[in-house]
């Protein structure tokens, strides 16, 4: 697991040294090719960020950053990030971290309304602490908290 999650690094690396924000990180769009490395497809929702930071709310619910769910917010490659994050517990726990999740009253709370106000608890789920660590890192609410983002966006170390 940990070569594909750095091959997907590396991928998104490359996009977002060219100020390109992919937007629709998850399992689905992660290929491998004949030599067993990762290949990143759908660019259809990737935009150029260098000029002007996008504001639309596109992506796959469940992999949306909260700066990408908040509808008229400025963002950049953060939002990259946090899917990543996203991805990261989907693989490795088999559920969005959002999932299972349910209000007060037994109604499932709409997963905008999570990816915005509510932390993840990775205690006792089974994964390695640093494992943990990266999760809960790259799926900060706060941007500037944000593992990879570096108090604006910018690449991971």
């Amino acid at each position: 697991m940990r070569f594909y999650a750095a091959e997907v690094i590396l991928g998104l690396e490359h996009m977002h040294n060219r100020s390109v924000v992919y937007r629709d990180l998850k399992p689905a769009n992660i290929l491998l090719d004949e030599n067993g490395h990762v290949r990143v497809s759908d660019l259809g929702l990737a935009c150029d960020f260098s000029k002007k930071k996008p504001h639309a709310s596109v992506g796959t619910h469940g992999y949306m950053a909260p700066e990408v769910l908040a509808k008229g917010v400025a963002y950049d490659s953060s939002a990259d990030w946090f899917s990543f994050g996203c991805m990261l517990h989907k693989l490795l726990k088999g559920h969005s971290p959002f999932r299972q999740h349910r209000s007060k009253s037994g109604n499932k709370i709409e997963i905008e309304k999570m990816g915005i106000n509510h932390d993840i608890d990775l205690l006792d789920a089974g994964l390695s602490l640093e494992c943990q660590d990266l999760i809960e890192g790259l799926l900060k609410h706060n941007v500037p908290d944000r593992l990879g983002c570096h108090g604006r966006g910018d690449n991971i170390d």
